[in-house]
């Protein structure tokens, strides 16, 4: 358009220049489809930055306050919904000036070659990882000189090591400069220009991986952006930074993080976001044959550099009038509620192949239309060595399943019953506490509900967990039980809820609402305790206590309603409805050979497919 005479002066500049020459070629030759979303709308937004801002000022770094809701609730009720269909788009090739692209290639050039030896050096690395102006949709900035004078000495500090070098831009900017992810801000759906990073110090994971990309290109880091669009064993995804280093091999690593990033899930497809725009393989569908996330031409398959991948085939076992009419179909994995698609595959002759595939996930094929599955296959393991394990409900051979949770634990939440440990029962008959009997001590990690039996020949008043000076604490529940007379049946003790500290949240009358999902939390190195009175008539002999640890409350809750589900010829099949009465329940002559999903009908969300092996449930 008009802003053609700028582009053909960059060219016009570096004509004698071989490299400079090629590298504005290969900038020109992929700016046609780079854009920025911009509008008032986003700039009404900007209100809620700058509360991150005075937050910082106040040196609060972590967390979202209720500011910041209230913030969005108003932006919301007051301009609408921040949504990308509502933004305006603006197009580099039409308003990026000479001026801009000669500044940008120069400090690139200077950049790269002061790097150290250990990255990757070549030019094709160069252009599509250093040279590049952008990342994502974000604004674009002049910001290249700026912040190559600022922050050069973290490279030049690190000539040896990568790790050493990641560690310094660590120490840089998420401990001295703050910069932290903020849940909020998930909701933001553009990634941020380096002026509005530099505002808020706060992003989601994609927007803080964006800075940390433009932050590292300009002091000549080849440095980009890898992603998984879904894990194979939970729902949602992840995206990450990598550097390109010597010799075709990688470092990943989280924003700004000083370690080598380690998968706590299971990756499926992995994708690295590229400047030029020429990804797609030649036989790669078009829009609307598969789902639009699946055909990015900026984007390049790269599962293969993370581990083992193997090309598979499946049988199209379930066929219908697709099977003829559709040349691709879909890969999919269960994302806690439904079959999401992760790849494209193509079709032949009543079978599905798909390439580069990661092992010890479980898949299923399908075809694809109108934003629509149909399943093509049963669910199928794909086993780390490339084998193939096939599900199919056998009704002849039924098995009986015990099951103890509806949702796999993962280690975020066993850090967070490690607050228990240590933490004692007491018990007394003293309002102050003093002269206390210890009953029993968590010496193991209360992963979900425990029970200990307590053994004295001694009544008391008051019962209490004591919480370890040094630890948080974080009990979601407990129940005392006990006997006024020892020739009578247990029963669970009552009383007047007491406790220390006093918190406005997570209070200590929180582990007595009967509530798994709320609990009671204090600051470290600060006394605590919760506990009840049992009245001046109430005195009992102490013979139990259940607890459970603050957790994301899937283990089998008594009382709840449960369901269980197999999987049978395409669809979900209901077994049985239950009403669970202890901290496992079991479902008896159920198909085997098939994959299962066990619903709480009567409290919380998340649930996750098993199969039942060796006595064990196994998520997948």
């Amino acid at each position: 358009g008009k802003n053609k005479k700028e582009l053909l002066k960059v060219i016009e500049h570096y004509k004698n220049e071989p490299n400079k020459k090629a590298a504005t070629n290969f900038l020109l030759n992929n700016m046609g489809n780079k854009f920025a979303y911009t509008g008032e709308l986003l700039e009404h937004y900007d209100l809620l930055l700058h509360v991150f801002d005075s937050l910082y000022k106040h040196k609060v770094y972590t967390g979202d306050p209720n500011v910041i809701k209230e913030t969005w609730d108003l932006l919301t009720t007051q301009y609408g919904p921040l949504l990308i269909n509502r933004l305006d788009t603006t197009y580099d090739c039409r308003i990026l000036t000479s001026d801009f692209l000669i500044n940008n290639i120069d400090i690139a050039f200077t950049s790269w070659k002061q790097a150290p030896g250990y990255i990757a050096n070549d030019f094709e690395s160069f252009c599509e990882f250093i040279l590049p102006y952008r990342i994502s949709n974000e604004t674009i900035e002049l910001y290249r000189k700026d912040y190559f004078d600022k922050y050069h000495f973290l490279v030049d500090s690190a000539k040896d090591n990568a790790l050493d070098l990641l560690s310094r831009f660590n120490s840089e900017f998420s401990w001295n400069q703050k910069y932290k992810t903020s849940a909020k801000m998930w909701d933001y759906p553009v990634a941020l220009p380096i002026s509005k990073m530099e505002l808020c110090h706060r992003g989601s994971c994609r927007q803080l991986c964006v800075y940390c990309a433009l932050v590292m290109r300009a002091c000549g880091l080849p440095v980009t952006i890898d992603r998984v669009n879904c894990w194979g064993n939970r729902s949602q995804g992840h995206e990450w930074n990598v550097l390109l280093l010597k010799g075709d091999s990688i470092l990943p690593f989280d924003p700004f993080s000083k370690e080598r990033m380690q998968f706590v899930y299971k990756p499926t497809k992995i994708f690295r976001s590229m400047f030029s725009n020429n990804h797609l393989p030649s036989n790669a569908p078009k829009a609307g044959e598969v789902p639009s996330y699946m055909i990015n031409p900026n984007e390049t398959d790269v599962t293969d550099q993370y581990g083992p991948t193997h090309d598979i085939t499946i049988n199209c076992i379930y066929p219908d009038y697709r099977l003829k009419q559709n040349k691709y179909s879909v890969i999919c994995i269960f994302d806690n509620k439904d079959w999401i698609p992760v790849y494209w595959g193509t079709i032949q002759k009543n079978q599905m192949t798909f390439k580069k595939m990661m092992g010890d996930v479980c898949y299923m094929a399908a075809y694809y239309e109108d934003g629509e599955i149909f399943p093509a296959s049963d669910p199928f393991i794909l086993e780390k060595d490339g084998t193939i394990r096939l599900f199919k409900a056998n009704n002849q051979k039924p098995i009986t399943l015990k099951l103890k949770r509806k949702f796999p634990r993962f280690k975020r939440m066993e850090q967070l019953s490690y607050q228990m440990l240590t933490s004692s029962v007491r018990a007394c008959n003293r309002s102050d506490l003093k002269e206390s009997t210890p009953l029993f001590k968590i010496t193991k990690n209360p992963y979900d509900i425990s029970d200990s039996i307590i053994s004295i020949n001694q009544k008391f008043r008051y019962v209490y967990i004591d919480i370890a000076t040094y630890r948080t604490g974080n009990i979601a529940e407990v129940e005392f039980y006990g006997k006024k007379n020892l020739t009578e049946p247990e029963q669970k003790l009552k009383g007047k809820v007491f406790g220390l500290p006093e918190t406005q949240t997570n209070t200590y009358s929180m582990p007595m609402d009967g509530d798994y999902n709320t609990y009671f939390s204090k600051p470290k190195n600060t006394r605590g305790y919760v506990g009840i009175d049992l009245g001046p008539n109430g005195h009992s002999y102490i013979t139990r206590v259940r607890f459970a640890p603050r957790s994301d409350s899937n283990f089998i809750l008594p009382n709840n309603m449960y369901e269980l589900c197999y999987w049978d010829k395409g669809k979900w099949i209901s077994k049985e409805k239950q009403i669970a009465k202890d901290l496992t329940i079991t479902f008896k002559d159920v198909p085997s050979n098939t994959c299962y999903i066990l619903h709480n009908l009567s409290n919380g969300k998340e649930e996750r497919i098993f199969t039942y092996e060796n006595e064990e449930q196994v998520w997948w």
